[in-house]
């Protein structure tokens, strides 16, 4: 997968922002955790123009862990440890696990059951973990990385969803079947 994410991405084009528009579970959520992506990976940063009143969450990399930052006008970004971009802390507003409503998450691969294989370093299962968090946790995905079984250990945190181009994988683990609007 790894080899597989570090090519050229496919010729595919994600339609999951705006199927992610259409469920009433955006409607529902005002604290939307997203990252910036790496080669590889699905962007979601369109989210951020979408219309409504939310407020739009990034980690950064502290020591072993993710932290939460809130995203404003003023909001400066800066390079991480693995070269990714995140927020500079001196210009966003430290934020908490607990005020995400909605989690968008990337991975080298995922399942249909809601398993999630990511970089090796356990930094969003720390995060997503955290007892505080009670965000729903979507798998953003494109569909070529969808694949039968994601080898789990106890420690990895399953997803709630998984959004793989105009493919919703629900596992059944958080919500029923997620509700389009008409």
């Amino acid at each position: 997968m790894r080899k597989l994410a570090a090519g050229p991405t496919p010729a595919e084009k994600s339609h999951s922002v705006e199927v992610l528009c259409r469920l009433a579970l955006w409607d529902r959520s005002s604290s939307i955790l997203l990252y910036t992506p790496i080669a590889g990976e699905p962007d979601p940063l369109p989210l951020m123009q979408m219309p409504g009143n939310r407020s739009f969450l990034f980690p950064k990399i502290t020591g072993d862990r993710l932290e939460v930052y809130r995203h404003s006008a003023g909001s400066l970004w800066t390079v991480g440890p693995f070269g990714i971009r995140e927020p500079d802390p001196e210009s966003w507003e430290a934020a908490s696990p607990a005020e995400v409503d909605l989690a968008l998450v990337p991975g080298l691969a995922f399942d249909p059951k809601g398993g999630r294989l990511g970089r090796g370093k356990g930094f969003y299962d720390r995060l997503l973990g955290d007892p505080g968090f009670r965000g729903i946790k979507i798998g953003f995905a494109w569909e070529w990385q969808i694949i039968g079984e994601v080898p789990g250990m106890a420690h990895d945190i399953r997803m709630d969803f998984v959004l793989a181009g105009e493919k919703i994988y629900d596992p059944g683990s958080r919500l029923d079947k997620p509700e389009e609007r008409g």
